[in-house]
């Protein structure tokens, strides 16, 4: 018998109480300084709230289609009924658990942005094991390298088989390239490399085990 599909319910609101910690991070770390955001200035409350509701309508169109793939796809379970997503003026790396994204996303990059984290959290929720997600000839790769090779394979099936949009996933590797350190775009060429099929199903098949 089919196990049925537990789709969780995806909010997305503005986070006013957490907002100032990140403001005030994003403003006075030193090492965040270097890379410009001591010239960022935040969004003012209404700009905030406009780019959630814009976020709220983007989503909606995918959400459906991104929740019910990723749990066929990995036969696995997101446990939570109510995922929240917390969103904040400004934040130099988004968090998956707790679910934490910056506003400075457009409505399209947010989709990207929050099924990428979704993924995590699927992953970590379920406690699964490194030597599961990461093949032995990898293991020398860097710590972030090693987290996204499953979570970029399973990016690139939402892409072209869910969601039919290989413009999405071309987008996504070449922002891959623009990143601080090379870890990102060290993944996608493993994806690339071994093919996401390849990987997906070497995953699927060591969590059977």
């Amino acid at each position: 018998m089919k196990k049925p599909i537990n789709i969780p319910e995806i909010r997305i609101k503005y986070n006013r109480l957490i907002d100032p910690i990140f403001i005030f991070y994003c403003q006075n770390n030193p090492e965040l300084k270097k890379s410009g955001w001591n010239d960022w200035v935040p969004p003012q409350k209404e700009g905030i709230d406009r780019r959630v509701e814009n976020y709220k309508t983007e989503w909606v169109k995918y959400e459906e289609k991104i929740l019910k793939g990723l749990i066929e796809i990995t036969s696995l379970d997101f446990k939570n009924q109510i995922i929240d997503v917390h969103i904040v003026s400004g934040n130099p790396r988004q968090i998956s658990n707790p679910l934490i994204i910056k506003s400075g996303f457009l409505p399209d990059e947010f989709v990207d942005v929050l099924t990428h984290e979704l993924l995590h959290r699927l992953l970590t929720i379920n406690k699964i094991k490194k030597e599961i997600m990461v093949s032995e000839k990898y293991t020398e790769e860097t710590v972030a390298t090693q987290n996204h090779i499953i979570v970029h394979a399973l990016l690139k099936y939402i892409y072209l088989d869910i969601l039919k949009d290989d413009s999405r996933l071309r987008k996504n590797i070449e922002d891959s390239k623009k990143h601080s350190t090379n870890e990102y775009a060290r993944a996608w060429d493993i994806v690339e490399k071994e093919g996401y099929m390849k990987l997906i199903n070497e995953f699927k098949d060591k969590l059977s085990k």
